[in-house]
């Protein structure tokens, strides 16, 4: 239960947190990224991992665009060794972290005892090259707590794998030479200290967290060898581990670290919006999330929509040119596979991408910027996407005739789980008409009869005294007329409120009442709980347990701003009250992935956060929303203005 909400002023982000909270909780982590597809993902507990995913390294193949991760670094042991006595550097040590929002850097601080009732301070900084396959670790060694002040040595043992994210490393799987395809793809390089070449395996390391999920429960790691540093009380010494064929571009930036331990809420999400951002080619594209996806449509422009209100309108401007360069018969991808943009299948991306045009447009004219030889292309990517819908993709999205409402094959919207198909919605879903509606009113012209007619449609067929259908079924493409309205109640229905689809408040204020049982701290429930459909916990096989739960009552963060954001609009909430119930995430950043968003979380209480730990729409939706309301908008529905 929620007692009492906070002011959205106070809510704070922590970057700093203290050794006994990470003890308490092995779940925490932390992610950087070098805005070109690689990453690090890191469990907090220095040298445990608990996930296929987590390293200290995982490499981008393609230099030119995200297209695979190849882990390379998974951890580093370290141990504390003066005169016979050895301590290992690990959980029990750790004094505090720090992380930063944008995944510049992450830092620990450790006292290690040296026996004799002494303590050694160290201070353990990762980095990643900017646009490099590289990471730094650097150690320095603090003044001793007690009477020694001689040399102590450090020793470092780097765990090296070099496969897909999405496999593991097993040694005698009959994959003949792993320990030399290791050492040609990594190159150590070493800066006060020594290496010893003394290969040694470690087997059947657990991963929790596949195993909760019935996959492969455990992988093997090999480490080329053990890393001796002899240390004074200031000395430092650090580890270049870097992809062999990087070359020697690997340039580490020197980032400040913050004197401040907390950020407010709005400047932590603004800040954490760089950690997704990754170069495609001369533009740029979006990471929809670590530690395991690449650049989706859909999750791009919905990320986008959040960087454009921040002001980020230059990143926008790329981000939009790389996808208006994909655009054929007025379809999207839905997901790129490096240069692969053959999966097509949304109905959703390319009217994201018309409301992105739309409002990165808008935002350009209030900042008094001229226009750009870029307007005229992405205006025209907006109207070829209208005028295929009217008469047919070659992926099957249409436009019904008489209802002048979008027909969508089956998983094509954001609810996409198929294989077992858990929530199909084909036929006519409700918040792709909200986004066909703003796509047509942005166009003008001869569109506005038909946005006015999809507008009157959207009224007849989907309305009732406790909200509105999510969709009209017509898996066998029947008319909008003739489909059968599913009622279940998502918070799919705000799009009509948020997105100005609809003109009568008592129709948006139905829909807020109808989805305020959704809400939980933080997120909102995909589907009611009273539903006969409803899982309340996302875990165990993919197939049978976790994909019929994903969309049928999973907890996601980045609907639910769309609650706030629609309940100020109708009046229900003012916006000082729609920002204090957005002001429950910051729990969600303060555990997890530190300073970022969730993806999802369990229906059922706690809420136990689950699925990708850093999402990008997550982050940059309630900026969006923040955002707005701190300006005073969202307009309310009804108003000309």
């Amino acid at each position: 239960p929620v007692l009492v909400l906070p002011p959205e002023e106070a809510a704070r982000v922590k970057l700093c947190v203290s050794g006994d909270e990470i003890r308490r909780d092995g779940t925490m982590r932390t992610c950087l990224s070098n805005g070109a597809g690689a990453d690090a993902f890191v469990p907090l507990k220095w040298g445990e991992i608990r996930s296929q995913y987590d390293s200290l390294l995982s490499a981008n193949p393609n230099p030119d665009c995200p297209s695979d991760r190849i882990v390379l670094w998974t951890r580093c042991r370290a141990w504390l060794q003066y005169e016979g006595y050895s301590h290992e550097i690990a959980a029990d040590t750790i004094e505090s972290f720090r992380a930063d929002p944008a995944g510049r850097f992450a830092e620990w601080r450790f006292l290690v005892p040296s026996g004799m009732g002494c303590e050694v301070p160290f201070v353990f900084r990762l980095e990643l090259a900017r646009g490099a396959n590289a990471a730094r670790l650097s150690v320095v060694r603090g003044d001793a707590r007690g009477v020694l002040r001689d040399k102590v040595r450090l020793v470092l043992r780097p765990d090296l794998e070099c496969r897909s994210f999405h496999s593991v490393t097993k040694a005698y799987a009959g994959e003949a030479g792993i320990e030399d395809r290791i050492a040609a793809a990594v190159r150590l390089s070493v800066t006060g200290g020594e290496m010893h070449a003394e290969g040694q395996w470690c087997y059947s390391v657990a991963h929790p967290d596949e195993a909760e999920r019935g996959q492969e429960p455990c992988g093997d790691l090999y480490s080329p060898g053990w890393i001796s540093c002899d240390l004074l009380p200031g000395e430092s010494a650090e580890i270049v581990c870097a992809c062999s064929n990087s070359g020697g571009n690997a340039v580490f930036g020197e980032v400040p670290v913050p004197a401040r331990e907390s950020l407010p809420l709005v400047s932590a999400l603004d800040a954490a919006l760089e950690l997704f951002m990754a170069k495609r080619g001369d533009n740029k594209t979006v990471i929809a999330g670590y530690p395991w996806f690449l650049d989706w449509g859909r999750d791009t422009f919905i990320f986008l929509r959040g960087a454009i209100a921040a002001g980020r309108l230059d990143d926008a401007e790329k981000i939009l040119a790389a996808f208006a360069a994909f655009e054929e018969n007025g379809t999207l991808p839905n997901i790129i596979y490096g240069d692969s943009a053959g999966n097509r299948d949304t109905v959703d991306a390319q009217l994201w991408f018309a409301l992105c045009v739309k409002e990165w447009l808008a935002q350009r004219a209030l900042a008094g910027l001229p226009p750009t030889a870029t307007e005229a292309k992405f205006r025209a990517v907006v109207r070829s996407i209208a005028e295929n819908y009217v008469k047919g993709t070659p992926n099957g999205i249409r436009v019904d005739r008489e209802s002048a409402l979008v027909w969508s094959p089956a998983h094509f919207t954001w609810m996409d789980t198929n294989y077992p198909a858990c929530t199909p919605r084909c036929g006519y879903p409700v918040d792709i008409q909200a986004m066909w509606i703003a796509a047509l009113r942005f166009l003008g012209g001869e569109w506005n009869e038909l946005a006015s007619r999809a507008e009157a449609s959207v009224v007849r067929y989907f309305a009732s005294p406790e909200g509105f259908a999510d969709c009209l079924d017509a898996p066998n493409g029947e008319t909008a007329a003739a489909a059968a309205p599913d009622f279940s109640v998502r918070p799919n229905q705000l799009f009509l409120v948020t997105l100005d689809a609809l003109a009568d408040v008592g129709h948006a204020r139905s829909i807020v009442r109808s989805c305020e049982r959704l809400l939980v701290p933080g997120g909102i429930r995909s589907l009611a709980a009273g539903d006969p459909k409803y899982r309340g916990c996302y875990t165990g096989d993919e197939d049978t347990s976790r994909k019929p739960a994903y969309h049928n009552g999973t907890v996601w963060a980045w609907p639910m701003p769309l609650y706030a954001e629609a309940a100020a609009k109708c009046g229900i909430l003012t916006s000082r009250q729609a920002g204090s119930l957005l002001a429950g995430v910051v729990e969600n950043l303060n555990t997890g992935c530190l300073c970022h968003i969730s993806e999802i979380a369990d229906g059922d209480a706690p809420h136990a956060q689950k699925g990708c730990r850093a999402q990008a729409w997550s982050v940059s939706e309630f900026l969006r929303v923040l955002l707005a309301l701190k300006a005073g908008k969202p307009k309310r529905v009804g108003d000309d203005g």
